[in-house]
């Protein structure tokens, strides 16, 4: 992979940096499956990014408020105009919101998780 943007951390990250191509980049967003591990998961494919050239990145939304507007209409009209999508992970109602809350701690969803309430 060129490029992988992570929120998640932990064994996800390192499954992605195993994969990673020449002058690949990668995004440190989050590691929302190390906010309540028991230990920290020790990342084992690091040696992947100096082999392939590659470069990590810490990034922080709060850093670019000021061009949170500008962000919103781009992203807005790459989602009507089929260029941007989103993968999405839906649970079924409210009942479920606990179920999710485990799963995205875990790293257990695929996209965005949204707990649907009818």
């Amino acid at each position: 992979m060129d490029l992988y943007f992570d929120n998640v951390g932990g064994a996800t990250l390192d499954a992605a940096l195993a994969h990673l191509r020449e002058n690949a980049r990668v995004v440190l967003c989050g590691r929302i499956s190390q906010t309540h591990a028991a230990e920290p998961y020790g990342i084992r494919n690091l040696s992947r990014l100096a082999a392939v050239h590659g470069r990590m990145q810490g990034f922080v939304v709060f850093n670019y408020h000021d061009r949170y507007d500008e962000a919103r209409t781009w992203l807005a009209a790459r989602l009507r105009d089929g260029s941007l999508r989103q993968k999405l992970h839906v649970l079924q109602g409210l009942e479920q919101a606990p179920v999710g809350l485990g799963m995205l701690f875990r790293g257990e969803n695929i996209g965005k998780l949204i707990v649907r309430v009818t």
